[in-house]
């Protein structure tokens, strides 16, 4: 985060704040390298901490070998499928004072190596909220109530307020700090992105062909249809952002991944569910890593997914959905539909910080919950037929209980220091005792 000087005696409490969430511009748009080096200098703090993390729990699991053994599968597949997501991460390691094997590593973690406990990044400021809540125990997990949680949710046509797209996803994971930025690779296709620093993919999108995309985690399915040494479905996300420039482009994109056998899943023996739509049209793809299934919509459509296969190809595939997701499912279901033709930001806000069914089952988690996912993030997309500059995505880089919103639009090429580096999102994490 930028350094700001404190000494000016005449500053006003309102400049004081805004010097505390305001960064620099920067841009993440150039060679592969170039845009790792960038990345790499502003996330290092975090990014080491999230490393040295993982790796002491290699050491005490006995596990450091396997990791780098899959470190080595993974680049594997990115030297087929992206190579230049390997250039991107060797710069991003070598500004960041890790290393390359490291971040590929952490992308791509053995089944339960955290021992269904996962260690949550730390809090930077335990003062703000030490008298209100323990931080650290509000971080404890209970492996039962589930992870990767996520939900996602459109409007197309006049189905919403204003007759355009609305794209909305909560996205529920382990409790790392989440970054936001615009990247734009040369020779692939510039995209809004977010998710938690490390993550080689993203877990949100709005891109520059002006569509919107989610991934969310799918059903449990049998081992014959999953393999672990792919892209998982963060990954996939991205594949999709810089290779697809329609909506019809994504289930051919899709099927080769299937096909050179890159694609993984959501988590250990999971599909995967990926959601998208442009300004006229939806699309819902259910994915195992053997095959896929997906559902077009248009007209004044909405519709809803979780973290279970719907779909009736996928249902051969799928083990039972688990109670969360069906809970989730059916109440966001309920509450975005009954508002056909008034669907808008607000509603989307609404439904993100929505309560019911806590602590197993509700669309927003608390970290006080004791689930091994919180809601780390939240996006809200507008896409217009009619006005590019509409086409926009509103961010909550952090909780969306307690963080502020931040609009980006694919348009644009420049991003905010202190979204890439995690520090808006880490300053907003402090604040987690006041939920």
């Amino acid at each position: 985060m930028a350094e700001h000087s404190l000494t000016n005696s005449h500053s006003s409490p309102i400049t004081h704040h805004l010097s505390l969430i305001m960064g620099y511009p920067v841009f993440l748009v150039g060679e592969a390298s170039e845009v790792g080096a960038t990345q790499g200098e502003l996330q290092s703090a975090v990014l080491r901490e999230r490393i040295e993390r993982a790796l002491r729990r290699a050491e005490e699991g006995g596990t450091m070998p396997l990791l780098r053994e899959r470190a080595d599968r993974f680049g594997a597949v990115l030297q087929e499928a992206a190579p230049h997501w390997l250039d991107e991460a060797q710069s991003l390691a070598l500004a960041s004072g890790t290393e390359q094997w490291q971040l590929l590593a952490l992308n791509t973690l053995p089944p339960d190596f955290w021992g269904g406990r996962p260690i949550p990044a730390p809090l930077s400021d335990v003062t703000m909220t030490q008298e209100l809540v323990d931080v650290y125990e509000a971080q404890g997990v209970e492996a039962g109530l589930g992870g990767g949680e996520c939900t996602a949710f459109f409007a197309l046509g006049e189905s919403s307020i204003s007759g355009e797209t609305i794209f909305h996803k909560n996205r529920e994971e382990s409790d790392e700090v989440q970054c936001v930025y615009i990247k734009g690779v040369q020779g692939r296709h510039r995209f809004v992105g977010g998710g938690d620093i490390g993550n080689l993919g993203t877990a949100h999108l709005h891109t520059e062909n002006f569509w919107a995309g989610a991934n969310n985690t799918g059903s449990q399915v049998p081992p014959a249809e999953y393999h672990d040494h792919g892209m998982h479905d963060s990954h996939a996300l991205r594949y999709f952002a810089e290779n697809c420039r329609t909506l019809d482009d994504i289930v051919p994109a899709t099927e080769t991944l299937l096909e050179n056998g890159w694609l993984s899943g959501g988590g250990h023996s999971r599909g995967s569910i990926f959601v998208f739509a442009d300004a006229r049209r939806g699309l819902v793809v259910e994915a195992t890593s053997r095959r896929c299934a997906h559902q077009w919509f248009d007209g004044d459509a909405m519709a809803v997914r979780t973290n279970h296969f719907v779909l009736p190809e996928m249902q051969e595939f799928a083990g039972p959905p688990h109670p969360g997701s069906v809970r989730r499912f059916e109440r966001a279901t309920a509450l975005w539909t009954a508002q056909h033709g008034l669907a808008g930001l607000s509603l989307c806000g609404e439904i993100a910080r929505d309560r019911d069914g806590a602590p197993q089952a509700a669309i927003c988690r608390n970290p006080s919950d004791g689930a091994s996912g919180v809601t780390v993030s939240t996006s809200s997309s507008t896409i217009s037929t009619h006005d590019d500059r509409r086409c926009q995505t509103h961010f909550r880089n952090g909780h969306p209980g307690y963080t502020p919103g931040v609009i980006l639009s694919p348009l644009d090429r420049v991003c905010d220091s202190d979204l890439v580096s995690g520090a808006h999102c880490q300053q907003s994490r402090n604040l987690r005792g006041w939920v």
